[in-house]
């Protein structure tokens, strides 16, 4: 299987950006929001709430510069509508945050930027994506997240612990700092293959059998769907450079192209590892063909012996009336038989050594 687990589409017909709540099957079942608020002079003040309307609440603080939202789990269509009214988001845009399995995107309106991001990870050696979206606003980063673990902890360390441009973070360089995370997490799903693909190297020179085919052809089918979802990612990251929007600060674009490197290099990565999927699979077959030849060979070599002596015994096997004139003489020879036998070995020796002669033993 490779997908989001939770992916839902709303059915044919309905009005675009119309807000609906998806099955229960659907549904994670929980809700965390994480609030960070950032002043002007550095530093942030957190806390993490179930409640949207104390996460909203008014914060007492005069150097207020920047808030964020994180929303780990699900959100409900009331929960949206209220964040669209509060920040003025694109009501499409909010679909899009409820009905995941959206593909990777970037839309540009006029005082936000909505990103859709896929986050790999490996269930139960099962391939799967997470969605998670992003709303970057002039004051203001919203994050959704519809998983069961708290993706962007390392984020709120970075910030606490108050090191580099991030204490003093704008919106564009938060949203960075988020994309950074959810790129980079596609390293280590990818490592996790790097050490199938040596053990699958292994077996196939150790192991005689033919079911690693299917183990082989499995791998390179994630590797495959892993491939088109991070080509649409880097896609987006490469639009995100080059956008000309007025949220986005030019002395910010460097981290842009950083994680856009970062996106094209897990991309070739995961090309890398298909081909070498590839090759190990084209190799099992070429050793299973190798031993099939082998086998084929001692047989072929088995039969070609047992010709001959075949024929002979064939021949004095018809057992003809010896007191007739046209017989086989050898028939009342007394030593007929060992004479025979003595043929018989003769030829099976010269055969064997005729064909090592010739390397086909």
């Amino acid at each position: 299987m490779l997908g989001y687990p939770l992916s839902r589409r709303p059915p044919p017909g309905r009005r675009p950006g119309a807000l609906v709540d998806p099955a229960p099957e659907h549904r994670i079942g929980k809700l965390l929001i994480y609030r960070m608020d950032f002043g002007g002079s550095g530093g942030a003040l957190e806390r993490c709430e179930d409640q949207l309307e104390q996460a909203l609440a008014p914060i007492d603080q005069s150097d207020h510069k920047l808030t964020w939202l994180h929303f780990e789990g699900d959100v409900t269509a009331v929960q949206l509508a209220r964040l669209g009214g509060d920040f003025s988001l694109h009501p499409l845009a909010l679909e899009d945050v409820l009905n995941n399995g959206q593909r990777p995107k970037l839309d540009a309106y006029r005082n936000t930027l909505f990103i859709t991001l896929a986050l790999p990870y490996m269930r139960e050696d099962e391939l799967l994506f997470q969605q998670v979206s992003l709303f970057i606003g002039k004051d203001f980063v919203l994050s959704f997240h519809a998983g069961d673990h708290d993706v962007f902890a390392p984020v709120r360390e970075r910030i606490h612990a108050a090191h580099g441009r991030i204490a003093h973070a704008e919106s564009d360089y938060l949203g960075y700092c988020l994309a950074d995370v959810v790129v980079d997490s596609g390293f280590a799903v990818l490592a996790d293959y790097h050490d199938q693909l040596e053990e699958l190297e292994d077996r196939i020179f150790e192991d005689k059998t033919d079911d690693l085919i299917s183990v082989i052809h499995d791998l390179r089918r994630r590797l495959i769907g892993m491939r088109k979802v991070l080509v649409s990612q880097n896609e987006l990251l490469v639009r995100w450079v080059g956008l000309e929007h007025p949220l986005i600060h030019d002395d910010n674009r460097p981290y842009f192209r950083d994680v856009q490197d970062h996106a094209k290099r897990v991309v070739d990565l995961a090309d890398g590892y298909y081909d070498t999927a590839r090759s190990l699979l084209d190799t099992h077959l070429s050793l299973a063909s190798a031993r099939l030849n082998d086998v084929m060979r001692v047989l072929t070599l088995i039969a070609t012996v047992f010709m001959p002596l075949s024929f002979l015994v064939g021949v004095y096997g018809m057992n003809f009336d010896t007191k007739y004139p046209w017989n086989m003489p050898e028939l009342s020879f007394r030593y007929g038989y060992p004479v025979l036998l003595g043929v018989m070995l003769l030829l099976v020796l010269g055969m064997v050594i005729y064909f090592r002669r010739k390397r086909w033993l």
